[in-house]
């Protein structure tokens, strides 16, 4: 493009420049004048940026890194794309003075479409900036139809750059198999990555092998790329969160922990980051690892578009995990987790099923406290939440934070609670891999795929029954009950075993408790459920075998 060219296309061009120092404004709004631009307004901080980003669209936003109290310039590009005020048309140049790692990959995790250190001159400004804006202008009609949310449309516009042998067509082709993953065209993606031979590929182009091997579950081939672009580049965060990410499906937590370790001690800024670490470290029952995430998460989102209130309940939980597993933390750990609760009662208290687990949290804080009368009264408070909720305010909550309410429930004897908000979750959900997750916890499974999968782990158990293994029937019921707590038929599957065991013998302590338990989460059986029978049979049958060991 020629220069008379280049100067033409600033003209068309909004530009907000966004500093804290006046100077620095206005030096930078004249030299962007100079380069041509006729549009150029100014904001002091984030806030000021932001408000004026609802007035007006933007072309152009350069914006220093440091801005001041308030939000930095990074957790500007993450306000500004979050409320879509700023197209996929515009470019967003960050400058910065910061030389540190971790501000650094933070950053640039963001994307932002350059990254100048300080100090900017005109002459150091103008070949990135006309860099970023040529290539901005090869992909503007892709980028547009992603403003039209049409990806299909992206997609015909990448693949013309492409065949057109543009001298962009490789950030084309990045576009293109990003376009491509999103719309689970796997296969599709990888032949446009296979453009670049073995042993030549740039780190964007092996991060998407990956995700595509992962979407065709090849996850053995989807490990092996991300494990060698990790040795390879050891402070590629992004394979590590990929590698995370491959692990949790297949059920390796522990291994997807570790990955997150090393990936927050590389880049600790990140939120989203340390709020995977929390959840996976829950998951793992390093309840202490969850406590350091949650708390940055909670003290680095606050007041910003990342901030949600389940940080703030998963913090509260994490910390009385600790509190019953390390009794000696209980004074401090247990005064920071009803703290935490206060904030989010004060922030999100509106929000019936925030307000429920909430309250949940804080019973179980009274319970390890030896408080059983204020933990039943906190508990009781939960249910009210729930009996006067109207069931729409489901729809407007994430589903991750009404399946943990649902488990707080059970976990505190309270089933038709639980279940009572996972059968309306069920009802308005649509991903059949979340209808599954659900019928794990329902007493009834609901679709046919929840329906399948109890049947496929209810068969061992069988298998040992018609053998008369008993043990091994209770064992293996048991097994199945950890993936399926509240399904009822494999309760009372579980509760047949343990009488036939014990037919002729004791009933042992641990075997009573364990049938109680099965009967709690059973609850009461309409007579004219298929199960009433069966229940029935087997509850006097407990009864007789009750009162004949109390009277041994």
């Amino acid at each position: 493009m020629k220069q008379i060219e280049i100067i033409k296309t600033y003209s068309q061009k909004r530009c907000l420049v966004v500093d804290d120092v006046p100077d620095i404004r206005t030096s930078l709004k004249r030299i962007l004048i100079d380069f041509g631009a006729n549009d150029v307004d100014t904001a002091g901080n984030a806030e000021e940026a932001i408000d004026i980003c609802h007035r007006h669209q933007y072309d152009l936003v350069l914006a220093d890194y440091n801005l001041g109290a308030g939000k930095n310039g990074q957790q500007l590009l993450e306000e500004l794309r979050f409320h879509k005020l700023l197209k996929n048309t515009a470019l967003y140049v960050m400058v910065t003075a910061e030389s540190g790692s971790q501000y650094v990959l933070h950053a640039l995790e963001y994307q932002p479409d350059d990254y100048l250190a300080k100090p900017v001159s005109r002459d150091g400004l103008r070949p990135r900036l006309d860099a970023a804006l040529l290539k901005n202008e090869a992909l503007l009609n892709a980028k547009r139809a992603l403003d039209k949310q049409n990806p299909l449309l992206a997609i015909k516009a990448c693949t013309q750059v492409i065949t057109s042998k543009s001298r962009y067509s490789n950030d084309a082709r990045k576009m293109l198999g990003e376009l491509l993953i999103s719309q689970r065209r796997f296969q599709q993606a990888l032949e446009v990555y296979q453009y670049f031979p073995a042993g030549r590929q740039p780190i964007w182009c092996r991060l998407g092998i990956a995700r595509a091997h992962t979407g065709l579950l090849d996850y053995a081939t989807a490990e092996q790329h991300l494990q060698a672009l990790i040795d390879e580049n050891a402070r590629c965060v992004e394979a590590h969160d990929l590698l995370a990410e491959l692990y949790e499906q297949q059920n390796r937590y522990q291994q997807a922990q570790q990955v997150l370790t090393d990936a927050v001690a590389i880049s600790p800024r990140s939120t989203e980051r340390q709020r995977e670490m929390g959840r996976i470290s829950l998951r793992v029952g390093d309840d202490l690892a969850a406590v350091h995430a949650y708390r940055y998460a909670v003290k680095h989102s606050r007041n910003s578009c990342r901030e949600l209130p389940e940080d703030y309940l998963y913090l509260a939980q994490s910390l009385t995990n600790v509190t019953r597993a390390q009794p000696e933390t209980q004074d401090k750990f247990s005064s920071e987790a009803l703290e935490t609760l206060k904030a989010v009662e004060k922030k999100y208290g509106t929000q019936p099923v925030v307000a429920m687990r909430g309250r949940l949290v804080e019973s179980e804080i009274y319970r390890s406290q030896n408080q059983p009368e204020r933990a039943d009264s906190t508990t009781s408070e939960a249910l009210d939440i729930l009996h006067k909720m109207k069931f729409s305010a489901i729809q407007n909550t994430p589903v991750e934070l009404c399946i943990d309410c649902a488990r707080a429930f059970m976990a505190q004897g309270q089933y038709d609670a639980g279940e009572m908000l996972l059968q309306e979750l069920a009802r308005i959900n649509k991903d059949p891999a979340i209808a599954v997750r659900i019928d794990k916890l329902l007493r009834e499974p609901v679709t046919q795929e929840g329906i399948q999968y109890a049947t496929k782990l209810n068969k061992q158990g069988i298998l040992h029954y018609q053998a008369q293994d008993y043990v091994g029937a209770v064992i293996a019921f048991r097994d199945v009950l950890r993936e399926l707590p509240n399904h009822i038929g494999l309760n009372l599957n579980l509760i047949q075993a343990i009488v036939s065991k014990s037919r002729g013998g004791d009933l042992s302590d641990e075997d009573a408790t364990v049938i109680t338990s099965s009967f709690q989460r059973i609850g009461n059986i309409d007579v004219n459920s298929s199960y009433y029978d069966r229940y029935d049979y087997l509850k006097r049958h407990y009864q007789k075998l009750s009162q004949a060991d109390g009277e041994s």
